[in-house]
């Protein structure tokens, strides 16, 4: 008697014991059983007005010594034998004690057997057991209990006259059991005779009873049952008629109020979902709300009202697709579920409505520990659930959906396949008939499509249509899911036709997309979803032989109204803005009544999606692992490279610096100054400050590397809890920064830097932004005052830059550059002999690699750059800023090099005529330039840590050596070698002192970027807990440790690597390594790069770390069979200022 969306049981009405209440005003001279049943009544009255577990336990003892002491002769057996079993039934559910049921049915059972058949108590007897067996099938699922109690409720119904007083309330309770019925087989008989018998009791209770708003509100539940099976909806208007009704008729003190506001709203919701009309929801929300908050905790019911505002703030959200709504319905389920004991019979509805939601959350914001929630909390509710329940399906269901999902992000088979058949599972256990069976099979032939993109069997994909179009045909018209359910058909009959090249198929997915969009209310979160698959389908078939000729724009109409769509997924809207341009951009002759901007208007659109589709509420870790961010990177490709077609390379440059490194960025937002707020504004900035605060913490999961003993591990809450509070702050901070963007003088307030603001990157030199995307790739050099020059690259196509990441990727592999520790790596290795056989020795594929480099990239550019740089007798500093695969390529070392170091041929390269820096974005540049005073004794304080024995790490004893060279070079130094060099101790260091040096294991994790670490001697200090750090008087970072500059390749504009991590810290100039160093080459390095920064410290002026390591390179590579040993000494890298 559970309704859909999760709810807890309907109670019946009246009916439901022959409890006899006593007046009496002592004890003097009673019998001992008429003493404990007085009091036995007394406290179970005191439970039922205050809710009072207590008073419930101490009726239940005092029935058990008045029944020991009663006669079983005497007139009042029975009805205490029976009040006990009441007693002892209740406990049951609010304790959830299954041999309280079990006694509790003993008990009435016995109390039944012991009552004549013409007795006038029998009716009620008869259905009190009832409601107890009725208990143990909603917790059991035993098919053989609910006709019992349809048998129970039909005796006591036959005994009593249509005058008798308790006749209204039996056949309420026959009603609900054939409801129940119902739900579990989905005879549409049983759900007529519900109905049936459920008007014939409202029939019969005249207005003013107490019970009429009870019965009025089951007749409602049962006009609400039929309008899902059928749709029709006169059935859904009568129920939201019944259920106002019965509201109205109970005054808000009593104590069956909440129920009614509560199955009000529900039908008011189930409104909304047919009709769209927003009011209902709102009414529905209200109402909700008002039932939670007239009931106390404790109460048995409360998680019920709590789990039914769930459903309706997480309806809200699919419609509105506003956050604050999903977290809402979140904590709702979370309170119900915390609030219900495991064997409660409606514990599984609620774990399978909490898991559901995390799900949602999932789709929304990709963070996996969500999905994880999803799979345990479903699995758990699935364990609680027997087979035979007619919840099963359900649960089952429920959690294919979430096994399929973590398959398609992990591509674990083993979770298709459990997804497959849990689904095929809960198809089998549903019969023919039944109003669920639609969505199961829809859901089943999703997997199978997903299994089809796995295996690429056509009988997958077959299966997969049949299931579809089941679900499609076998739905009532205007059933809520309809619009998905035709979606879906569509998308799999899409997806054979790209296979097959039936035109058929085709045809058939257009219609069904085309009526899924029309279905779906205007304002509608998934709408951008459906309208991006109809559009992709009219250009599926403009790009076949099929094409009709206003395929285009009908395409075009639909993805503008996706891209446009308010309520839709940001990422959905990207996507659509992708599709629009991709067509602008292939067709523009058929476009030709837009404006001749339109194209680059689509893109700024596009653009100001950005920052909404990667949400702050995540942690960082999360934020790298979405889907959103390769899409990003696509289009601000695309949109970067229609600029400068446009000639438009300012905007091209501000549209770039948008889109790279976006979380970098977020994460910098949260530290920018709020000087000009603060004296104009101080509430909103102390407001704005405080959850910027508490975003920049929660950004990083610290406590997941740092080591077990740290005190910071042991004060972190909950990750439930952790992900509550982010998410709260993040909608917070988002209305701050609305609120604040509406003052005079704040409109552009946290935006994007225009080129102006950007001007100041390129104070020690130009910067060389480089954009690679397959239809061109172009250089965009910042110099002056905002000027900015375009330097084509017509050598370099896409393909081609691909193909040198790649090669170098291979050869680093091969040589295990790419997973080999500093103490593995051996000088006797610099001639690059040993591991895999690559096409050509390795320093020949380097030198070819860099060769090309040269020709294709550094060359052109290099020639404009000189130009643009006034006579000087130092070289020239030139800052790199690649793009995707030109972001993991050594730029700095490219040049024509050869192939004997004896020869007399002079080497062409980068080198020689330049200085080489790398930065992730133009605006971690603009930080304030380091000067020093000549022989300043007070600077630098420099923290220089040693690990030549880390536990569980290859020793790598040259950095004891390292650190001794670099403590004589610089005066004011702390050295924290071996034991000393914990993560607590190295970052309360790096807070107090100007320098870092880290001479220790680097390790670049590739499954989840942000793990990427320095390995210190109690654990790992990470990139997640470089990001929660900021340390703005730092100024040089030097990374002595393997891949600290390496990054990773999926993730190209993120800069997602220890180096990139040290510069969002705080640090200005950061030395790292693009693979792995050897521990005999870094002290040379470290010799000579200290050397330098050491005399420019006495010289006095700006601090120039990159010229520096530019002469440590040249030392270095000077060295007899040093040149040619490419991978020793490429990987050193500059970032920064």
């Amino acid at each position: 008697m559970s309704s859909s969306d999760g709810a807890e049981p309907h109670p019946p009405a009246s009916a439901e014991s022959s409890l006899a209440t006593s007046s009496t005003p002592n004890f003097n001279n009673l019998p001992l059983h008429t003493e404990m049943r007085i009091m036995a009544e007394r406290a179970y009255e005191q439970y039922k007005t205050r809710g009072d577990l207590d008073a419930l336990e101490m009726s239940i003892q005092c029935y058990h010594i008045a029944m020991g002491a009663t006669e079983d002769d005497h007139p009042e057996k029975v009805a205490i034998i029976n009040n006990l079993g009441l007693a002892l039934s209740t406990r049951f559910k609010c304790v959830g004690e299954l041999q309280d049921l079990e006694e509790a049915i003993f008990f009435e059972q016995l109390a039944d057997a012991l009552t004549p058949h013409d007795s006038p108590d029998k009716p009620s007897l008869l259905s009190n057991l009832a409601l107890s067996i009725l208990s143990r099938f909603e917790r059991e699922g035993r098919a053989d209990d609910l006709e019992e109690v349809i048998r129970l409720w039909t005796h006591a119904v036959e005994l009593v006259p249509d005058s008798h007083v308790h006749r209204p309330g039996l056949l309420n309770n026959l009603g609900l059991s054939h409801q129940t019925r119902f739900e579990q087989l989905g005879k549409l008989e049983d759900l007529e005779s519900a109905i049936a018998l459920h008007a014939r009791a409202v029939e019969l209770t005249p207005d003013g009873h107490p019970d009429k708003p009870s019965l009025l509100n089951n007749s409602g539940n049962s006009h609400q049952t039929r309008f899902e099976q059928l749709g029709k909806l006169e059935d859904l208007e009568s129920a939201i008629e019944l259920h106002a009704r019965a509201a109205e008729l109970t005054p808000d003190g009593h104590p069956g109020k909440p129920l009614l506001l509560n199955n009000s709203g529900n039908s008011l919701k189930k409104r909304f979902e047919q009709l769209g009309k927003l009011e209902d929801l709102e009414s529905a929300i209200a109402l909700h709300a008002r039932a939670v908050d007239l009931t106390p905790d404790g109460h048995p019911d409360k998680p019920s009202w709590l789990n039914s505002s769930g459903n309706s703030h997480l309806a809200r959200f699919e419609q509105l697709g506003r956050l604050e709504d999903l977290e809402s319905a979140i904590a709702l389920y979370a309170r119900a579920a915390e609030l219900t004991p495991d064997g409660h019979p409606h514990k599984p509805s609620l774990l399978n409505n909490f898991g559901t939601s995390h799900q949602t959350r999932f789709e929304r914001l990709g963070l996996i520990e969500d999905l994880e929630s999803a799979i345990k909390l479903v699995t758990h509710a699935n364990k609680l659930t027997p087979d035979g329940h007619p919840s099963k399906p359900r649960w089952l269901n429920n959690l294919a959906k979430s096994l399929a999902r973590r398959y398609e992000r992990t591509r674990n088979s083993e979770d298709l396949e459990n997804a497959i058949a849990h689904q095929s599972r809960a198809v089998d256990l549903t019969p023919d008939g039944h109003p669920g069976k639609h969505t199961l099979l829809n859901n089943l032939g999703t997997m199978l499509q997903i299994k089809f993109g796995q295996l690429g069997s056509l009988g997958d994909l077959d299966q997969a249509i049949t299931h579809h179009t089941n679900a499609v045909s076998l739905a009532p018209e205007g059933h809520p899911d309809g619009p998905h359910w035709l979606y879906n058909l569509g998308n799999s009959l899409r997806e054979r036709f790209n296979q097959v090249g039936n035109v058929l198929d085709l045809e058939e997915a257009i219609r069904c997309s085309t009526h899924s969009v029309e279905l779906l209310p205007k304002n509608h979160a998934e709408r951008a979803s459906n309208l991006r698959l109809l559009g992709g389908l009219f250009d599926t078939r403009l790009h076949s032989p099929h094409a009709q000729a206003d395929d285009a724009t009908r395409a075009m109409e639909v993805f503008l109204e996706a891209m446009q769509h308010p309520n839709s997924h940001p990422l959905e809207r990207l996507r659509a803005c992708n599709q629009y341009t991709g067509l602008l951009s292939e067709f523009p002759h058929l476009f030709t009544t837009l404006p001749r901007h339109a194209l680059l208007d689509a893109y700024k659109y596009a653009l100001g999606l950005v920052p909404r589709c990667i949400w702050m509420g995540n942690n960082v870790r999360g934020r790298y692992a979405s889907k959103e961010l390769p899409v990003i990177g696509v289009v601000v490709n695309s949109a970067v490279t229609a600029a400068i077609s446009a000639g438009e390379y300012g905007l091209a440059l501000e549209w770039l610096e948008t889109g790279r490194a976006v979380v970098w960025s977020q994460v910098l937002q949260l530290r920018t100054p709020l000087d000009d707020l603060q004296r104009l504004h101080p509430r909103l900035a102390d407001d704005l400050y405080h959850v910027s605060q508490v975003l920049q913490h929660a950004a990083s999961s610290p406590s997941d590397s740092l080591p077990p003993s740290t005190e910071y591990r042991k004060t972190q809450p909950s990750l439930e809890g952790q992900a509550q509070s982010s998410h709260t702050y993040a909608l917070k901070y988002e209305k701050l920064i609305t609120q604040i963007r509406e003052l005079d003088g704040f409109k552009d307030f946290l935006l994007p830097k225009t080129l102006l603001q950007l001007t100041d990157a390129c104070v020690s030199g130009p910067v060389v932004v480089i954009n690679v995307h397959e239809s061109r790739s172009d250089t965009l050099i910042l110099h002056g005052v905002g000027d900015v020059v375009c330097v084509p690259l017509p050598d370099l196509p896409l393909s081609r830059a691909t193909n040198i990441q790649s090669q170098l990727w291979d050869l680093l592999r091969a040589k295990r550059f790419l997973n080999r520790s500093r103490g593995e790596m051996r000088d006797e290795d610099s001639d690059e002999r040993g591991g895999r056989a690559t096409a050509m020795d390795p320093p020949d594929m380097m030198r070819k690699i860099l060769a090309d480099l040269w020709n294709w990239i550094v060359k052109p550019i290099m020639g404009v750059v000189l130009t643009l740089v006034p006579p000087s007798t130092t070289l020239p500093h030139v800052t790199w800023c690649p793009t995707g695969p030109l972001a993991f390529l050594p730029l700095h070392a490219a040049g024509i090099y050869p192939k004997h170091e004896s020869t007399n041929t002079h080497p062409q390269t980068i080198m020689d005529i330049a200085v080489s820096s790398y930065t992730p974005t133009l605006e971690a540049l603009l930080k304030p330039r380091t000067k020093v005073t000549a022989g300043d004794t007070k600077y630098p304080k420099a923290l220089v840590v040693s690990q030549p024995a880390t536990p569980n790490c290859d020793s790598i004893p040259n950095t004891r050596t390292e650190a001794e060279i670099i403590t004589s070079l610089i005066g004011q130094s702390t050295h924290l070698n071996d034991t000393g060099g914990t993560v607590q101790a190295v970052l309360e260091g790096m807070a107090m002192h100007d320098w870092v040096h880290l001479a220790c294991h680097g390790v670049q994790n590739r499954t989840d970027p942000t793990n990427s670490a320095f390995a210190l001697y109690d654990g790992r200090l990470t990139l997640s807990i470089l990001m929660s750090h900021h340390l703005p008087n730092a100024d040089l970072a030097v990374l002595s440790a393997c891949q600290t500059a390496t990054g990773d390749e999926k993730l190209s504009e993120e800069a997602v690597h220890l180096a990139a991590g040290m510069l969002n810290a705080g640090y200005k100039s950061v030395i790292g390594t693009m693979w792995s160093i050897s521990d005999y080459i870094a002290p040379e390095v470290m010799r000579v790069f200290y050397t330098v920064m050491a005399e420019q410290v006495e010289a006095g002026g700006e601090l120039q770390p990159a010229y520096a390591l530019h002469e440590a390179m040249k030392a270095l590579r000077s060295k007899p069979g040093r040149m040619n040993a490419f991978l020793r000494w490429v990987p050193f890298v500059h970032f920064g200022l």
